[in-house]
């Protein structure tokens, strides 16, 4: 029966227990739903940034938006939650680096989580906390500044498209099954109807606006329910992978004999 605990060491000490293999990337994968969960406060119920307002918003609403100390306030807890977003998406790549597809797919997800994060995330919350940083800036200044946040964080889907799109073609074409084939056919649709949004920068009302009914609520229905497909997919996957495959999974054999002496010791 095996135990946990190696034999005692030729000086009497025994080999600490081992931890769970697996631990570091249960600790990576716990980390998303923390991360979305903080996202999701500080865009919704604390700055109210999101649902999205409108394009066409009056003026003396976009200053009082900008200039909401709520916003200086979500800026301190999504500076805190910003490192997060990439130990999350270090789950999704580890997951492909076991398939039988080319290293590229997997960079190509990494680049496009960099630059989409940076763009998606970051300028939205320099934007709107920039507003709210200093009170007595023009109003002109501050409707530009609502304008960038707002068409950074709804039309930065070409860095996103292109990244789930190497997810979804890594899991297509792998033949050792890590995912399941249908998950990568539904992240290629999911993202080719997201590609719905790019009139963001043409339209500033009706479905097409960046808070219209196609480019935002119909668009964010489909992402939210494929997230949470993927996030138990790739649960499955962390679940079932061998622990033969962990880089971190090699033991050191415990000393069968005593402990050779060297010279200097003789």
């Amino acid at each position: 029966m095996s135990t946990d605990t190696a034999p005692a060491h030729a000086g009497g000490r025994a080999r600490r227990p081992r931890r769970p293999a697996k631990l570091d990337q249960w600790i990576a994968f716990w980390s998303v739903p923390v991360f979305f969960s903080l996202f999701g406060l500080v865009f919704i119920p604390l700055s109210w940034m999101m649902p999205p307002r409108s394009p066409s918003s009056p003026q003396d609403e976009i200053v009082a938006f900008m200039q909401s100390p709520n916003l200086l306030i979500a800026c301190v807890i999504l500076i805190l939650a910003f490192g997060l977003a990439p130990v999350s998406n270090a789950c999704y790549l580890n997951q492909i680096r076991r398939m039988s597809v080319s290293p590229a797919l997997r960079y190509a997800l990494m680049a496009g989580a960099t630059t989409g994060t940076i763009v998606g995330m970051l300028f939205p919350m320099f934007c709107f906390g920039l507003g709210a940083f200093r009170p007595g800036y023009d109003p002109a200044i501050l409707a530009m500044l609502y304008d960038l946040g707002y068409l950074a964080f709804i039309g930065s889907l070409g860095c996103f498209c292109i990244m789930w799109m190497a997810f979804g073609l890594a899991i297509i074409l792998d033949k050792n099954t890590i995912l399941p084939k249908w998950l990568g056919y539904y992240t290629v649709w999911q993202y080719v109807t997201e590609l719905m949004a790019a009139p963001v920068w043409i339209a500033k009302t009706g479905p097409f606006a960046w808070n219209g009914l196609l480019t935002f609520w119909f668009a964010m229905a489909l992402y939210v329910s494929w997230q949470m497909i993927v996030y138990v997919c790739i649960f499955r996957a962390i679940k079932n992978q061998p622990d033969d495959e962990l880089d971190n999974a090699a033991l050191i054999a415990p000393p069968t004999g005593p402990p050779v002496r060297s010279g200097a010791d003789s």
